[in-house]
């Protein structure tokens, strides 16, 4: 093999890594720029059902409740049906809450029209019951 070559390949060697790290590091810049900042509440209920498929209850609520408070009205809906159905819908491992459940429903209801009206209305609609009398200020 000529030097002359041996040389030209070697010599090329630090250019070539130069140059794939500096797109390593600009690809890791662009990546990292797009995951900073916050979460918009969209992206807390994505996460809240991720967590759900997951079988992650507790983040589920966690995702849930960051996204209700931020007005996101499925996220408040939703919040509110696992809050009232805890126990039968996942197991023993969420409790039922039914004061907090229907203040989130009620909220969501009065946020849009839609399946959170209709949800609130026949849970709460009618005259107070046993259920939900001490959740209501005397």
């Amino acid at each position: 093999m000529n030097t002359a070559t041996l040389r030209t390949r070697t010599a090329r060697w630090p250019a070539l890594a130069l140059v794939a790290l500096a797109l390593h590091a600009s690809g890791v810049a662009e990546a990292q720029a797009g995951l900073g900042g916050p979460l918009t509440p969209a992206q807390q209920y994505a996460l809240a059902l991720e967590a759900q498929t997951q079988g992650d209850h507790g983040a589920m609520l966690t995702w849930l409740r960051a996204a209700a408070r931020a007005d996101h009205p499925p996220a408040q809906r939703m919040l509110g049906m696992v809050l009232i159905g805890g126990p039968a819908l996942y197991g023993p491992s969420l409790p039922a809450d039914l004061c907090e459940g229907r203040a989130w429903l009620l909220r969501a209801a009065r946020q849009n029209e839609g399946p959170s009206q209709d949800v609130a209305f026949a849970l709460f609609g009618r005259p107070k019951d046993a259920l939900t009398a001490h959740c209501e200020p005397a």
